[in-house]
């Protein structure tokens, strides 16, 4: 270590004396003693000096510690802050001055937080040295803003102009120009901003003529628009783009032209079935909207076909009302133009001819519709129908019953004797009769009675739910009969539920293990014992009744272990009287071959209550007659098809030619309360 020169100021001045010390040795010590004390002082003045040293390095450690903490924080947290306030003044979310202020307000709470960390004699120089750093960056604000209100400027400029071509050309063109003129912007760029805009409406004019020409084919007004073109119109649109839309235009002009080309012929070819659909339209007697009529002219006008279109056109009011008739009055106003077309000279007979074509062609197609149809009828009457479908019949029988009732009295309600009743469309039919099949035959009784049930008190009721269970039952007449035996509660001599037998005979019948006697047996056991009692559909219905039951009791009785060539005769006659309810055999006094007629019984009466009740007719017929009773009863009995007017059953009285009984100009029948078939 070099030394330290001695301070000067220890020296004083000492006058210069000439002494004689005397030679006793005490000089030299004395010397020795100074020499001692001066390297003492001069050691202790160098510990002085070094200790100095050392604080002073001490110090200048811990303001280099102190400033490297500030170098930390200022590139990691200031960095941090800064480029987030760069952001939002670039963004235009700040103004520079705000980002200013808040990087002022950040340095000062930041510095708060480190100031106990820094050495007391440096803080100052250190709190410097973090403003400096601090005031460097916050000078990069100022040049972000500019830029961002430029930006801001352009888009409100983009703004303006999209906003002014939404208006008339030249109020767009005066609000652009007004606004742009607040705007930050060289005023070079506000001028190419108003030719932007009125380039901008050329093309909108050029686009909006090509669209409106192509949407109505009007080729006239596309070529005026090239021929604008090719003379200086649209001035504000350049030479390619110009060229462009132009190309377009012509392109337009071509596919315009071919389509209108395709399009005629297509007319031309299909004009004959736009024709038919429009007669098929005529003849539903519905009324035809003016813009139908008008689509179909323009589509045979110049055609083979529009002589035609305008007989029927001429003559739709009175298809029209023609259609609207009854199939019967239809008929009889058919019958009255034939007799008047030969009756009478014609100035036209051509069109009358053809008219009565046309009424020929209505009536037929409105049978049709009634017969097959008649759901469509009432539609084309203005009454609504019911859909029937299965999932209705499977989860809610009741309203599936109540509505096929109430489609059979809107059919019935047309009051046309060409009507057949069809409560369940065509088209939901064949899901209905396998919902139904598939039904339990409790579940099918249970239907059925509820069918009845919405009939009741209702015109034609039984009419209404028979045509019902036809359809559902797919023609097998053996548903009908249940339908009559639940309505009526009928009951074999043995107290049995006729309708459940009758079901589950018929579901027995699908049993290919139940060996059945053959048709042939079946019948001439029916036929013996019904006669001439029934006949037509009641004989068809009542010998398929008699089959089921005849299944029924067979499998009741688990008897299948016969053959097809023999028949259980207490079988046979337990199932015919479930299925007649009775046959009366009546002796004839006139006549050869059979001696007995067979007459059907009300349901379940006995021959004596049926002879009591005879007997009364018998007599109450004489008494008004002068008839003998003895010669009513030479007549035979025959059971009428209508009941009285009291809901009795008729009973006629026919001679051997089977005229019935009358005098007077009446008719005298025996009538007797009960159920029939």
């Amino acid at each position: 270590m070099a030394l330290i020169p001695k301070s000067q100021g220890r020296d004083t001045s000492r006058p210069v004396m000439q002494q004689h010390t005397p030679m006793t040795g005490l000089g030299s010590i004395g010397k020795a003693v100074d020499g001692i004390i001066e390297e003492r002082r001069r050691k202790s003045d160098e510990a002085d000096v070094s200790a100095k040293r050392a604080e002073l390095y001490h110090n200048d450690l811990a303001e280099k510690e102190g400033k490297v903490k500030l170098d930390d924080v200022l590139t990691t947290e200031l960095s941090e802050q800064i480029t987030l306030l760069k952001n939002d003044v670039a963004n235009g979310a700040m103004t520079a001055d705000v980002a200013n202020k808040n990087l002022q307000t950040w340095s000062q709470e930041r510095f708060k937080g480190l100031e106990n960390d820094l050495p007391m004699h440096a803080r100052l120089d250190l709190q410097n040295y973090w403003s400096q750093n601090v005031a460097k960056n916050s000078t990069s604000f100022l040049p972000l803003q500019l830029s961002a209100d430029s930006k801001k400027g352009e888009v409100l400029a983009d703004r303006y102009l999209e906003i002014g071509t939404r208006m008339d050309r030249e109020a767009g063109a005066e609000y652009v120009k007004s606004n742009i003129q607040s705007l930050n912007i060289p005023e070079a760029q506000k001028q190419a901003l108003i030719y932007k805009y009125q380039g901008a409406r050329d093309l909108q004019d050029i686009d909006g003529r090509i669209t409106s020409a192509i949407e109505n084919k009007d080729t006239a007004s596309l070529q005026q628009l090239v021929t604008e073109m090719d003379n200086g119109g649209f001035g504000y649109t350049d030479g390619p783009t110009l060229q462009q839309k132009k190309a377009q235009a012509l392109s337009r002009i071509d596919a315009i032209n071919k389509q209108v080309e395709v399009e005629e012929n297509k007319r031309l070819q299909l004009a004959g079935k736009v024709l038919n659909d429009f007669k098929s339209q005529v003849l539903t007697g519905r009324a035809l909207d003016d813009n139908y009529l008008a689509s179909v002219g323009g589509a045979v006008a110049g055609t083979e076909y529009e002589a035609e279109y305008n007989f029927y056109k001429s003559q739709s009011n009175n298809f029209q009302q023609f259609s609207n008739l009854s199939t019967s009055e239809q008929l009889k106003r058919i019958n009255e133009q034939k007799a008047a077309m030969a009756n009478n000279k014609s100035a036209d007979p051509a069109t009358e001819e053809k008219i009565l074509g046309v009424y020929e062609s209505i009536h037929k197609e409105k049978t049709e519709t009634l017969k097959n149809n008649p759901n469509q009828a009432v539609r084309e009457a203005g009454l609504e129908t019911h859909s029937l479908n299965a999932g209705e019949l499977k989860a809610n029988p009741k309203s599936f019953a109540a509505k096929a009732i109430d489609n059979g009295v809107s059919q019935l309600a047309l009051k046309d004797p060409n009507i057949v009743v069809k409560p369940i469309a065509a088209e939901d039919l064949p899901e209905a009769k396998q919902a139904f099949e598939a039904k339990s035959v409790n579940a099918k009784l249970d239907f059925i009675g509820e069918l009845i049930n919405e009939s009741k008190g209702v015109p034609n009721g039984s009419k209404i739910w028979s045509a019902t269970m036809g359809q559902l039952g797919g023609g097998d007449l053996t548903y009908l009969m249940a339908g009559v035996a639940r309505a009526n509660n009928y009951r074999s001599e043995q107290g049995e539920d006729v309708a459940a037998a009758i079901i589950s005979g018929t579901q027995a019948l699908k049993n290919k293990q139940l060996i059945m006697p053959k048709d042939d047996l079946l019948k001439t056991k029916f036929n013996e014992y019904v006669g001439n009692s029934v006949s037509g559909e009641t004989a068809n219905m009542t010998y398929s009744t008699f089959k089921s039951i005849y299944a029924h009791l067979m499998e009741r009785g688990n008897a299948q272990g016969g053959t097809n060539e023999t028949i259980e005769t207490s079988i046979a006659n337990a199932a015919l009287s479930m299925a007649t309810g009775g046959v009366y055999d009546q002796g004839l006094k006139y006549g050869t071959g059979n001696k007995t007629w067979k007459v059907s019984k009300p349901y379940g009466m006995d021959d004596d209550r049926f002879e009591s009740e005879v007997s009364k007719g018998y007599a109450a017929i004489s008494q008004a007659t002068g008839i003998s009773t003895a010669e009513l009863e030479d007549l035979r009995l025959r059971r009428s098809d209508k009941r009285s007017k009291k809901g009795e059953i008729q009973y006629d009285l026919i001679n051997e030619r089977g005229a019935p009984l009358q005098v007077g100009g009446v008719m005298w029948r025996i009538n007797m309360q009960g159920a029939t078939k």
